[in-house]
């Protein structure tokens, strides 16, 4: 297990590839911020108007307001949309440039290493730090950093709604959501480990697929053709494991 220092190292590690790009993602979280707001609104605004429809089927109906109210929402949603957009377009962009700066770096570093790092480690493990490890990476913090502002805004906003709705129906609903993310820490306690053995099986097959390939003529012969085919299916056997737990 990583400890806090280490997780505090890594954050540090990765920060001057991120310089330059705070107040975007400033702004980023902003329009996350604004589309969660649009998303907690709208339904209530949403009540609203149904309440008015219901009223009016014993009279008459107030038109004028309902088209007011779906007038209003029109413009909510179509804003919300927008800052959505204009928010994942800001980080896709920051994250795509900073996996230019490490695969940059990871380059530089490349050039400088001994020749006696190659000779230890396979040529498909170094290409895997370069492209798998790197888009994984990237992949990850695409999904979480703005998600991660915006669901918090959302599920505090919600909260708020729920329970000026009605309380007993918004406890349940906490109780049900507190019970998934005790379940949900227990199954990324478990999978976290799964994770990294399965990026350390796929480097290791890529490693070795390279390797079969580029010597393909000198594994043919030495009649190594079947003990090359077992090797595979070993590694193989060993990265469906991993990818399917």
């Amino acid at each position: 297990m990583k400890t806090k220092s280490q997780k505090t190292s890594f954050f540090s590690n990765l920060s001057p590839y991120l310089k330059g790009y705070k107040l975007l993602f400033a702004l980023a979280i902003v329009l996350a911020t604004l589309s969660s707001l649009t998303t907690v609104i709208g339904p209530d605004r949403l009540k609203e108007m149904t309440d008015l429809m219901v009223k009016g089927l014993a009279g008459n109906i107030d038109l004028a307001k309902i088209g007011h109210i779906a007038g209003q929402l029109a413009v909510l949603y179509v804003l919300g949309a927008l800052v959505s957009y204009l928010a994942s377009f800001i980080v896709t962009t920051i994250i795509q440039k900073f996996a230019q700066g490490m695969r940059n770096a990871i380059a530089d570093k490349i050039n400088k290493i001994p020749l006696s790092y190659f000779d230890s480690h396979t040529q498909g493990d170094t290409l895997s730090r370069v492209t798998n490890d790197v888009d994984l990476m990237t992949q990850s913090f695409n999904q979480s950093l703005v998600t991660m502002v915006a669901s918090t805004v959302l599920l505090i906003g919600s909260l708020i709604m729920m329970f000026k709705t009605d309380w007993h129906l918004a406890t349940t609903a906490i109780i049900s959501v507190f019970s998934g993310f005790a379940l949900s820490s227990i199954i990324m306690v478990k999978s976290q480990p799964l994770f990294k053995k399965q990026q350390m099986n796929l480097a290791n097959i890529s490693g070795y697929v390279e390797e079969i390939y580029s010597g393909h003529n000198i594994v043919t012969s030495h009649n190594a053709r079947q003990q090359a085919k077992s090797d595979f299916q070993l590694l193989n056997d060993k990265i469906h494991s991993s990818m399917w737990k």
